[in-house]
């Protein structure tokens, strides 16, 4: 009986945490203080399942690892988890992995928005100080779930050798969400010189006319200067 309060204890104390921390972001767009609350808060939130469910994690030679990296090595991305498994990046994709999927009334959008933000600056950063696999960052994109996404676009953002054509013109062409499709466009600017003639052309088109984009400022704004890049 005290382990079931104890736990659900914590849970509490993290709907609490969440919730201060996504109203304080929404309201002053602050930075990495208000996002550790939020994720810290996220923590404890999903700690009861956690406790209650101690399959999400297993142990390896190197500890504990996450649900998520067990996934990225079955999706084909071996060597790219056991380099988020050391890192803190993980678990902050994990934390995020939650809350995306639990707070989806409009009224949190913009404090996910700052998030999925934080884990695109984040994991840019651990691709410029590790060196990931091309092929498994691009095969991660293409198969993962949304977060993880997000994620390889942010290594693509990080290490130029990651980014290639065909990915970034399935993000612009089919995201799954709108800060998706704006980090694709972003990539999209920032790695022009390396794509080749053919994908220039077609990423121009596709941001001419695609509806989405020009219903967005912020993407309306990224495509107008990607469409005054040169093709060749």
């Amino acid at each position: 009986m005290f382990r079931r309060r104890a736990t659900w204890l914590l849970g509490a104390t993290g709907l609490v945490l969440v919730a201060v921390g996504v109203v304080r972001v929404v309201a002053t767009a602050s930075g990495a203080g208000l996002v550790t609350v939020v994720v810290v808060g996220a923590l404890l939130l999903v700690s009861p399942f956690i406790i209650a469910r101690v399959e999400r994690l297993s142990v390896s030679t190197s500890g504990f690892e996450l649900r998520l990296t067990r996934d990225i090595a079955a999706l084909g991305a071996p060597k790219a988890a056991q380099i988020l498994d050391r890192t803190d990046l993980a678990r902050f994709a994990e934390s995020y992995d939650f809350i995306h999927k639990e707070l989806e009334e409009k009224k949190y959008y913009d404090a996910k928005i700052h998030l999925q933000d934080r884990l695109v600056e984040e994991a840019a950063a651990l691709a410029r100080k590790e060196k990931f696999d091309a092929s498994e960052v691009r095969t991660l994109f293409a198969n993962a779930a949304p977060t993880m996404r997000v994620l390889a676009i942010g290594l693509m953002k990080g290490d130029p050798a990651l980014a290639d054509g065909p990915t970034i013109l399935a993000a612009i062409a089919d995201p799954r969400s709108a800060n998706e499709q704006y980090q694709a466009l972003e990539l999209a600017k920032l790695r022009w010189p390396q794509l080749s003639e053919s994908y220039r052309a077609a990423i121009q088109s596709m941001v001419a006319d695609n509806a989405a984009i020009k219903a967005g400022v912020s993407r309306r704004q990224l495509a107008d200067e990607i469409l005054a890049l040169p093709v060749s």
